[in-house]
């Protein structure tokens, strides 16, 4: 969503803070585009807009995580480098979440590791 509003994960951080959210109610990514290209036509605020999109998915992540509760909770993917995503899950979890730099690549990291042990 960084990419359709034209900004990056960091500048996507900065604006949601200072946004009152705005209701993303898609759970499918391509229908939550669709919704955000929809109020960027109606002019709502980019910081709403952002806030919003990070509020839908933390609360959804926050749900998933939940059945764990009491874990210490690791965040890895693209939504690592965003600092107030971070943040926000760690609120809702009531318990930090950590995570690093290096941690949007776990995803592959794991599928290399396995196709080696494959081979």
């Amino acid at each position: 969503m960084a990419d359709r509003l034209g900004i990056s994960q960091q500048q996507m951080a900065d604006l949601a803070r200072s946004g009152e959210p705005t209701k993303i109610s898609s759970m499918c990514t391509v229908f939550a585009e669709s919704e955000v290209i929809s109020l960027i036509g109606r002019g709502e605020p980019r910081e709403n807009i952002a806030r919003g999109v990070i509020e839908s998915v933390v609360s959804r992540v926050a749900t998933m995580a939940g059945q764990a509760a009491g874990a210490p909770y690791y965040l890895t993917g693209g939504l690592c480098e965003n600092a107030f995503v971070v943040e926000r899950l760690g609120e809702l979890l009531g318990s930090p979440v950590t995570t690093s730099p290096q941690a949007r690549f776990a995803g592959a990291i794991g599928a290399a590791v396995r196709a080696a042990a494959l081979a």
